[in-house]
């Protein structure tokens, strides 16, 4: 009995003692779920002071961007000088003492205008008198030639009249010629520019004279490296600049030689220009032509990428649950332009990749991401 009533004690102290477990597991539960609830506000307020929740410490802040392919091209700048068909620096023809100028500098004339004159007395003189000589020659094949059509006279009469007439014809027209090389013409319609002669001075023919400039129909022709030879295509777009006055103007390419020079492996390269009287020959132009175009590139700011000893790489931010982490990756290099570098291996479109902030930061350094998708 007295067994029966020590079993019966047992199981009621058992029942006491499983009950105070009940409740003092439910009391914990509540402050579990208090402390949890304490901990989340904790990490909330850690993670908006860029702080973090698990070590305490600031989180760095970094600007990124996501990655997605974008127009890409490459430029080339050479150095030409504009060039005009219609820039003429005329010679005199023979030489010869200056008798006239008939221009000034600045001075409008028309194509076929007198502007200068050499001596040309004795040329005169000699066709003063091929002239006489023709007028007799001429009266005697004439009336030699109606003798001769009317059967009387001989052949040879009328062949050494015809003969003695058109030799002289022949002479007037040379010594004419000559009169012309003692006057110096406008080739072109324009303005002048430059007159070196003086009256009074002798003339070289182996100098210019007067210059005659029209300002339409000019170009740039400069020369660029033969390594460009297939990149640059007549039609191609060309930004064309002037130092001297600041202007630039968009216009393409006219004429790009096939022909290599071997002094300097070089080929020539022309750009029409605009009629424009701001535009003035011998004036430096600086040409800026695209080379390569890539319609689908990835782009990243060139400061972007960091280098050691022989590889390219760049920092990526990757998702680690609610948290962003920092990943080293390798990159391979293409083209460059003024601010931005092409990537050609290492990221594709949707990676998020550490643009400034990344010299404060380690590999698997956890990071506030600040975005800049311009």
């Amino acid at each position: 009995m007295m067994a029966i009533i020590a079993v019966i004690i047992f199981a009621v102290a058992s029942c006491g003692n499983n009950q105070d477990g009940a409740e003092k597991l439910k009391d914990l539960r509540e402050q579990k779920t208090a402390l949890e609830q304490q901990i989340a506000e904790l990490e909330k307020q850690l993670a908006a002071e860029g702080r973090d929740p698990n070590q305490g410490r600031k989180i760095p802040a970094v600007t990124a961007q996501t990655m997605s392919p974008k127009k890409f091209e490459h430029f080339i700048e050479v150095r030409g000088s504009v060039e005009s068909d219609n820039n003429i620096f005329v010679p005199a023809q023979r030489p010869g003492i200056v008798t006239r100028v008939l221009v000034s500098p600045g001075d409008r004339v028309k194509k076929g205008q007198l502007m200068a004159e050499l001596d040309n007395e004795s040329i005169s003189q000699t066709i003063r008198e091929i002239k006489n000589g023709l007028g007799l020659a001429t009266t005697l094949y004439e009336r030699q030639k109606n003798l001769w059509d009317q059967k009387i006279g001989t052949e040879v009469q009328y062949l050494q009249a015809k003969t003695s007439k058109e030799d002289l014809e022949i002479k007037l027209k040379n010594a004419q010629s000559e009169l012309d090389k003692t006057r110096i013409y406008a080739p072109i319609s324009g303005m002048v520019d430059v007159v070196t002669l003086k009256e009074g001075e002798a003339a070289s023919p182996n100098a210019g004279a007067i210059r005659v400039s029209n300002l339409s129909k000019q170009k740039v022709v400069a020369k660029i490296s033969e390594s460009y030879l297939t990149d640059i295509r007549v039609g191609d777009s060309v930004k064309v600049t002037f130092p001297v006055n600041d202007l630039q103007l968009k216009t393409k390419v006219s004429a790009v030689s096939q022909v290599i020079d071997p002094d300097n492996r070089t080929i020539d390269l022309e750009v029409l220009l605009p009629d424009d009287n701001r535009i003035n020959p011998n004036m430096l132009a600086v040409l800026t032509l695209t080379d390569y175009t890539n319609p689908s590139a990835m782009l990243l700011p060139i400061n972007a990428v960091q280098q050691a000893e022989n590889r390219n790489y760049v920092f990526v931010a990757r998702k680690n649950n609610d948290a962003w982490v920092a990943e080293l990756r390798d990159v391979k290099l293409g083209r460059y332009s003024e601010n931005e570098v092409e990537i050609t291996e290492g990221i594709i479109p949707g990676e998020v990749v550490i643009t400034f902030g990344f010299n404060n930061i380690s590999v698997g350094d956890p990071v506030k991401v600040d975005f800049d998708n311009r």
